[in-house]
């Protein structure tokens, strides 16, 4: 199961938020090299910001081994403001559109579908919140990860040598078809979120 933490439920979750940014850096900036800042051993960056919310998976040692943040466009966020040059045409700036990034797993403790149980997370978030889709830069790599896992991701734009991978913006629906598809490569017959039902803000659409 995934856990879902946001401003409003931040307190309750500071062991895990903790862990969740050591995961971060162990991936990004240990494993992968990206030049990311660490303080305190904790991988931190501008859109850690007070709007995003973080799906995060537990392990059974307590430890969070996978993560990923969503964040709304209608503010900063690291397509727009870091890579616009990867969308042909006007930037994503709406309410029902937000971003996906530091997607992420440790590979000896993360479940072996932990892309699709991800994934299916959002998709859950993405419709309790009445979101259109999500926007997301991507090594292309991870294309053909999130076709096997039930999704469609659509390229806004070309791609961008990083130095450390190669880069597109990706565009991904959000539909209770996706869910459902996701879902079952999840191995999900159910919710698999623990505790969407406890966030109280109103919903971006009806």
């Amino acid at each position: 199961m995934l856990t879902i933490i946001s401003g409003e439920n931040a307190h309750l979750h500071w062991d895990e938020l903790a862990s969740m940014h050591q995961l971060r850096r162990t991936v990004f900036r240990e494993r992968l090299g990206w030049s990311v800042n660490v303080v305190n051993g904790l991988e931190l960056d501008q859109f850690d910001l007070p709007d995003a919310h973080y799906l995060v998976h537990t392990g059974p040692n307590g430890r969070i081994n996978a993560c990923t943040r969503l964040l709304p466009t209608t503010g900063p966020y690291l397509l727009a403001d870091v890579f616009p040059e990867l969308v042909h045409g006007a930037l994503p700036r709406e309410q029902e559109i937000w971003e996906s990034t530091r997607f992420c797993a440790d590979q000896a403790t993360a479940p072996t579908n932990i892309a699709a149980i991800l994934m299916a997370g959002m998709l859950e978030f993405g419709l309790y919140a009445g979101l259109r889709a999500y926007v997301s830069v991507s090594d292309i790599r991870m294309e053909p990860i999130m076709r096997r896992a039930g999704w469609n991701p659509v390229r806004l734009g070309g791609t961008l040598e990083t130095g450390t991978d190669t880069a597109a913006a990706e565009w991904l629906d959000v539909s209770p078809e996706y869910l459902a598809r996701v879902r079952k490569r999840a191995g999900a017959t159910g919710a698999i979120i623990c505790n969407l039902g406890e966030l109280r803000y109103e919903r971006v659409a009806a």
